[in-house]
């Protein structure tokens, strides 16, 4: 969504190019901000309920950011507002995704499992426009264009991939915190009993 916010601000807000920029800059200070926020929760809550939380509230924040894409509360559009809230939990989910991902791999594992975790994660580069063009209906995969009228399936296919990501977190992660990373990896690298 990051690579669009501009033309999304220009077609919502009904805003120049210029000022769209400018409300940009605020949404990464919201993730700047996020990210300090959600590495404080990830030690005060633990990892797996910190990410679940974050995915689940950027998740709403993105899904209602296409349904009250005309609201305003005062002169505030409450689609901006769930944009901000979007770039504070979906980027400071950064915060405590790159700690989690050390902590999940045995000593002989991390730096490849490490490796591998981020070249996974890459895919969504070429899903994400995908999926989007797929359901903004364009013919070009590659430079769908923005429209009104795919703002609620966008905003919806984005916080999929949200939940997603909470639902996996919670039912096949598991909690490192408070262990050590000898503990961790002596629980990972133990002889299974048959």
């Amino acid at each position: 969504m990051t690579l669009w916010l501009t033309t999304l601000l220009v077609l919502v807000l009904k805003i120049g190019p210029a000022e769209a920029s400018f409300l940009v800059i605020w949404f990464g200070v919201a993730g700047i901000a996020g990210g300090f926020f959600c590495a404080w929760i990830s030690d005060a809550m633990g990892r797996r309920h910190s990410v679940v939380l974050a995915c689940l509230v950027a998740a709403a924040a993105t899904s209602l950011s296409g349904y009250f894409s005309t609201a305003y509360i005062g002169p505030v559009s409450v689609f901006y507002l769930m944009v901000l809230v979007h770039g504070f939990f979906g980027s400071g989910n950064y915060a405590i995704v790159g700690p989690y991902m050390a902590e999940v791999w045995p000593a002989k594992l991390r730096t490849s499992g490490m490796g591998v975790g981020y070249g996974v994660g890459n895919l969504g580069k070429f899903i994400g426009p995908a999926g989007l063009a797929l359901i903004a209906g364009s013919s070009n995969y590659v430079s769908p264009q923005a429209t009104l009228e795919a703002l609620v399936p966008g905003m919806n296919y984005f916080a999929f991939w949200y939940v997603l990501g909470a639902a996996a977190i919670w039912f096949i992660g598991f909690e490192p915190r408070g262990r050590t990373i000898d503990d961790i990896d002596r629980e990972l690298t133990r002889p299974v009993r048959t």
